[in-house]
């Protein structure tokens, strides 16, 4: 169990290497870089709720290669994202409120109970 740790990824189909770069973005690109090739990326910034942005990169003879990450390390399952307990929150308050003010109105109207 210590182990499972993922990072979670939008979308992993369409991309074959996954980079970290900093602490806010990991770049995802189309094709696993090597010298002297221009390869479409994207760049995840996980700290923003997975905004992405697009881009193209060229590597020449004198540039360094990124090392990819293990693909047992990159998942796409909704459960991973850095940000799921907020999600959790918002939805169950989104829930929550609207359910606790129907009952009321139904004990108030149906059962004759006062609304303290």
């Amino acid at each position: 169990m210590l182990n499972d740790y993922k990072i979670y990824v939008p979308d992993t189909t369409n991309y074959q290497c996954f980079v970290v770069r900093d602490s806010n973005t990991i770049r995802a690109y189309e094709e696993i870089p090597t010298n002297n090739s221009t390869i479409d990326y994207r760049d995840y910034y996980f700290k923003s709720n997975y905004l992405y942005q697009d881009g193209v990169q060229t590597f020449s003879q004198y540039t360094t290669i990124p090392v990819c990450l293990d693909n047992n390390l990159i998942t796409d399952n909704f459960y991973y994202r850095n940000d799921f307990a907020d999600i959790l929150i918002i939805f169950l308050v989104l829930i929550g409120v609207p359910l606790l003010i129907v009952t009321k109105l139904i004990k108030i109207f149906f059962l004759g109970r006062k609304l303290y």
